[in-house]
């Protein structure tokens, strides 16, 4: 009996241990993760006035930007790939994943860079033995839109450069606390359609329905239009850029929170048998302690 329920007790012991770090861990996800949607929410805001001006100014038939061009090589083409730098946060990192892999396999002719954002993307990347250009893993939910402007303005820089048709981001959309799902959106070449795409239109009832129509055509541009296009346009894939990551890091906390909840819930359970085990290995210890002095006595009665 001794062995058997000193075991169990160990066991019980381990399991309470895993079951307060889980605890703790589903806490601080909690906390991180309303701060990651209160940050997603106040980039929409702005992202959607960057949008509004952005319309506006897009119905001069004059704009033309590089950013607003496709490269020569239609079959080139940018991908940045956003993931977690830790792991325990459920099947976050596991879907991301499938829906690269499924992009890829549908667009084999393509050729693919990507630029990765967390330490799993690079794994990602690795293991499909994609052409990885540049790799970001200082970015948390904590992270300011200055700080993210290096990744925004090196996907500029590239995209100008590198002659792509296109670039897209693989991201984590966050819906609500409950659901996230991965995305795949494209930012360039930057045009109207491209950005309603990214922006989030149910943030639209800060402008009623979201539809803008101002009349510029007696406006006149100073300095000019291209010089106006060259100050808003990389302010505006700085708050796309920033907004796709704040969204990511919402859901990963989002899915840490679920898979750590789910955790204790697991060890509730496993504490339950456990115990339930303990005290059947103990009463049965001490019914054959009994029975064998019952037994005992009993033999030296017949002597």
């Amino acid at each position: 009996m001794a062995l058997s329920t000193k075991i169990i007790k160990q066991k019980i012991k381990s399991v309470g241990n895993i079951k307060k770090i889980t605890k703790t861990m589903e806490m601080v996800s909690v906390s991180k993760m309303r701060k990651a949607v209160d940050k997603t929410l106040s980039s929409r805001i702005y992202a959607l006035y960057a949008l509004e001006l952005l319309v506006n100014l897009s119905k001069n038939k004059e704009i033309t930007h590089p950013l607003m061009n496709s490269g020569k090589n239609t079959n080139n083409e940018l991908i940045v790939l956003v993931t977690s730098n830790k792991g325990l946060c459920g099947g976050y990192n596991t879907n991301i994943f499938k829906a690269l892999n499924f992009y890829i396999n549908q667009n084999k002719e393509k050729n693919i860079k990507v630029i990765t954002v967390g330490k799993y993307s690079e794994k990602m990347a690795k293991k499909l033995a994609l052409n990885v250009f540049a790799s970001f893993n200082i970015f948390s939910e904590n992270s300011t839109i200055d700080q993210t402007e290096e990744l925004s303005r090196l996907l500029m820089q590239e995209y100008k450069e590198g002659g792509y048709g296109n670039a897209k981001i693989l991201y984590t959309e966050f819906v609500k606390s409950t659901t996230y799902k991965p995305t795949l959106k494209k930012i360039f070449p930057l045009n109207v359609d491209s950005v309603k795409n990214l922006i989030d239109t149910s943030s639209g009832e800060l402008h009623g329905s979201g539809d803008f129509d101002t009349d510029l055509s007696n406006y006149l541009f100073e300095p000019s239009l291209t010089n106006i296009l060259n100050n808003i346009l990389p302010g505006l894939v700085d708050s796309i850029v920033y907004q796709c990551l704040s969204e990511s890091f919402a859901s990963e906390h989002s899915a840490r929170m679920f898979a750590m909840k789910n955790a204790g819930d697991n060890a509730t359970t496993i504490l339950e048998s456990l115990t339930l085990s303990y005290n059947h290995a103990r009463q049965d210890g001490i019914t054959r302690e009994i029975s064998e002095i019952v037994g005992g006595a009993e033999a030296l009665k017949t002597d």
